[in-house]
């Protein structure tokens, strides 16, 4: 998918103005992508604090500190303390704001407020405690049944297993030291009173064994290119890409104003929104638009080139400059995996097993507007994919005047100048050290303003064409590219400026490969996790009505920037 599409998708996002239930969805989707297999994800105090760690602030009377060592649940009869549940609860807790950040508000979640004051699910009774130590209760059962089953089979930590928790140890007192505190006033901030560091370094231990087996497992699981065409027989949707142009129409009912053109506000303060039957209106003047948008297109001759003329004149007046230019309504080689979950109303639409090039069709977002769509073509991307490492200098746009058709600053020539410069000078050092892949890595770790990719050596795998920037993509799918070859290459937009340092790893298996096996993967890994933790019985003990915080606050650290679609990434 093009950078174009990408950003096309983001702004339907936001034009659709989902439902606080749509959004949930679509970030639950999101943090289902990110995770290549179905087992449990071990977060660690000192790499989640970095990002913007929830400062915990429970249990601390002498009175209270007398139940954490009282059992909290028993799993497969080995009993927990209250302060082993309050580590995984910690977690589970510090995990769901990772992912959710920014959907907190639209969730209903303060994490400046009690959790058992603020209802994760009001119809059920559940607070947000009650669902947190769920969660912690649902990942020691899994640590505690793959550390059984790792033990049963001989399974031993591996020195990158140990490694990782001593850099974690490391990496604590690195933190300590910063804040001023011992090992236990810091574990006891950021977990709870109770968690010590002998309760910490168990769990972390049991918790890194557990994810190191369930990866191992993962690993040899392998498919042969037959079971990856019968896979792909029975998921065509999931796996062929789309091409197709499409407007949003908003059906949104604008709020009262006053003279002034300011919010209305009623005598209580409050601001006075659109009635039912206003936004009931304003729905149906969108599908009236669409509708005459739709018969517009229809009776032309050349349809594409006639969807492409009415884009401008019905789509909102910001927008109308941006779809002048043609490729902007077009979306091709969207992968149906990507589709379903960024473009979810005209995904069922599109892969109809009836549609034909030229159909075209208004489809209602409820509550939102209407899309309008035309299909242009479906089929199967068998060609290679590559991958990529790549190290990002973006070029500085704080003294910008300029500003594109989408409201991006453009910065200057001096600024793309001095770019290429920071540039050039990192890639002369690779040049003069080690030529590997291995040092392109941490060059990529040490210098990339890529926020997707500068924690992992700045990899991109199975890179498609058409996914990435114009000129990386030309780059990337040059015929004569080889591994170890290296270049510098300029970008220029859309929505960022800079140059890229791009190292080639090798070409790879084609796309919808990629996504079979992993989608295989996952389901088989997923029944191996789930058979092995139902085998181990959970069972709460009175203790648990002590796991979860008092009271909480966020931390002063960063807040975590967003990861389902890397901002600085060269496929944004």
């Amino acid at each position: 998918m093009s950078a174009s599409d990408k950003k096309q998708q983001r702004k339907a996002a936001m034009a659709e103005g989902l439902t606080q239930k749509q959004l949930k969805e679509q970030a639950d989707a999101a943090v289902a992508k990110r995770k290549k297999t179905a087992y449990t994800v071990v977060g660690v105090v000192c790499a989640v604090a970095a990002a913007g760690l929830l400062v915990w602030n429970g249990l601390n009377s002498s009175q209270d500190r007398r139940h954490l060592s009282a059992t909290a649940a028993t799993v497969a009869g080995e009993s927990y303390t209250v302060a082993d549940l309050q580590y995984f609860y910690s977690n589970a807790r510090n995990t769901y704001y990772q992912n959710y950040y920014q959907y907190l508000s639209l969730l209903g979640y303060d994490p400046s407020i009690s959790d058992g004051a603020q209802w994760y699910n009001e119809a059920e009774g559940q607070t947000y405690a009650d669902y947190f130590r769920e969660s912690a209760l649902t990942s020691l059962k899994q640590v505690s049944a793959l550390c059984s089953a790792a033990k049963a089979e001989g399974y031993t930590l591996s020195e990158a297993g140990q490694k990782s928790i001593d850099d974690e140890l490391s990496n604590l007192d690195v933190l300590c030291a910063q804040y001023g505190q011992t090992r236990s006033s810091f574990l006891s901030q950021q977990y709870g009173a109770g968690v010590t560091e002998k309760v910490y370094l168990r769990n972390l231990t049991n918790s890194v064994l557990a994810s190191e087996y369930a990866q191992a497992h993962a690993d040899a699981i392998s498919y042969d290119d037959a079971a990856l065409k019968e896979y792909y027989d029975t998921h065509p949707d999931d796996l062929d890409s789309y091409d197709f142009r499409s407007f949003f129409i908003s059906g949104a009912a604008a709020d009262p104003t006053d003279a002034d053109g300011n919010p209305l506000k009623d005598v209580d303060g409050n601001t006075v929104t659109a009635s039912d039957e206003e936004k009931a209106a304003a729905m149906a003047d969108a599908k009236a638009l669409a509708d005459k948008a739709v018969a517009e297109i229809q009776a032309a001759k050349d349809r594409d080139a006639a969807f492409v003329a009415a884009a401008p004149n019905y789509v909102s007046e910001n927008s109308k400059a941006a779809y002048a230019d043609a490729s902007y309504s077009l979306s091709t080689g969207v992968v149906g995996d990507t589709l379903t979950s960024s473009s979810s109303s005209i995904a069922p639409w599109l892969m109809d097993s009836a549609r034909k090039s030229g159909d075209v069709a208004a489809i209602e977002v409820s509550g939102s507007g209407y899309y309008v769509v035309l299909f242009k073509d479906r089929y199967l991307v068998t060609d290679p994919t590559v991958d990529v490492r790549h190290i990002l200098f973006r070029a500085d746009t704080s003294d910008s005047t300029e500003t594109n058709e989408n409201g991006y600053a453009v910065p200057t020539q001096a600024a793309m100048d001095a770019a290429k410069a920071e540039a050039q000078a990192v890639l002369d050092e690779w040049e003069a050290g080690e030529k590997t892949s291995e040092r392109f890595a941490e060059l990529a770790n040490e210098h990339s303003d890529d926020t997707g990719s500068n924690t992992n050596g700045g990899l991109y795998t199975y890179v498609y064409k058409g996914q990435m920037v114009p000129n990386f993509n030309d780059w990337c799918f040059d015929p004569s590219r080889v591994t170890g070859n290296v270049g510098l290459v300029e970008n220029a937009g859309p929505n960022y400026w800079g140059w890229h340092i791009i190292y080639f790893e090798n070409s790879n298996d084609p796309y919808w490969k990629h996504v079979a096996y992993e989608a295989k993967q996952s389901t088989e890994q997923g029944e191996w996790l789930t058979s092995i933790t139902d085998a181990a019985e959970a069972v709460e003990a009175d203790g648990m009505q002590y796991v979860g915080p008092a009271n909480t606050a966020v931390a002063t650290t960063p807040a975590p920037t967003e990861s389902t679609e890397p901002t600085e990434s060269p496929a944004a």
